[in-house]
């Protein structure tokens, strides 16, 4: 079974503000480039037999995807995806709109995003998302990596903050998204250490050099069993990143370098993701 733990939905027109349009344009990025993302979503991600699917509420920096419009998506194909909450703790009001995705919306986990909210992500506010998810068994996906959105500080970016959260909330599944790049020696710390962390390798292949050698580093400290597979749609298809994870080694060509091993790339493809953040199948779920 292929599970990819990161995909997202949107509506750019209705869902990022003019600082993301701002920023989205500086790095060069037309939206309209990703055609209708929705249709494209439910299509592509065929390429998996389940898929996590959410958006991002993040006023700091122009990201303003409802829950509702994202659990609505979900139903669309309610056997094979996930929802998961986007909460914003940079926003009043988040404890209830926690709460109301967990009870009215059903949300399987919540996906935070530190440096896109603008809050530390050892904030008491985030100490009471962790909370709460720790105490109703809600896995987060956090974004714990480099960002082309502007105006927050990339410190809150930095894994080596989760370590500290994983010792105070020991019970909580946590997944730390992009591998945690530039600092995927950070994640693979972190992750390696505590029982209940996780990353995910979305949106790595873009940089097969640096991505190359954070796969050698996971291998090397033996922590290739705690990373997940995810794409990162719309910016790239699940079935683009598969082919991507497996085709790594032929960036080393006759260098002599040593490759990745082929079980360790089919062991993250095909990992169990359900079963260790201990989410039911959507299909179970129903």
């Amino acid at each position: 079974m292929i599970v990819d733990i990161h995909t997202h939905v949107f509506r750019p027109q209705a869902h990022f503000g003019p600082r993301l349009q701002a920023d989205l344009a500086r790095c060069g990025v037309d939206p309209a480039s990703w055609g209708d993302v929705c249709a494209r979503h439910l299509e592509t991600t065929r390429a998996a037999d389940v898929a996590i699917v959410f958006g991002i509420q993040a006023a700091a920096t122009g990201w303003h995807v409802p829950n509702d419009y994202v659990a609505a998506h979900v139903q669309q194909a309610p056997e094979r995806l996930v929802f998961f909450a986007s909460i914003d703790p940079g926003q009043s009001g988040f404890e209830e709109e926690l709460e109301r995705c967990h009870r009215d919306l059903h949300c399987q986990g919540v996906k935070l995003s530190p440096i896109y909210q603008g809050v530390h992500p050892l904030d008491p506010r985030y100490r009471h998302i962790y909370a709460y998810c720790q105490k109703h068994g809600l896995p987060i996906l956090t974004h714990m990596a480099t960002t082309f959105s502007s105006g927050t500080p990339l410190e809150y970016a930095r894994p080596a903050h989760m370590d500290q959260v994983a010792i105070d909330f020991p019970d909580l599944k946590l997944v730390l998204a992009h591998l945690g790049h530039p600092w995927e020696g950070e994640t693979i710390a972190v992750i390696r250490r505590n029982a209940n962390v996780f990353a995910d390798l979305s949106a790595l292949y873009y940089r097969p050099w640096q991505f190359y050698n954070s796969m050698r580093l996971l291998v090397e400290y033996h922590a290739e069993h705690k990373v997940l597979f995810g794409s990162d749609f719309p910016f790239t298809t699940t079935g683009d990143s598969i082919q991507a994870v497996r085709n790594l080694n032929a960036i080393l060509a006759n260098s002599g370098l040593a490759p990745v091993p082929g079980d360790a790339i089919e062991g993250i493809l095909h990992r169990d993701a359900l079963a260790l953040l201990g989410l039911r199948h959507p299909r179970e779920a129903r």
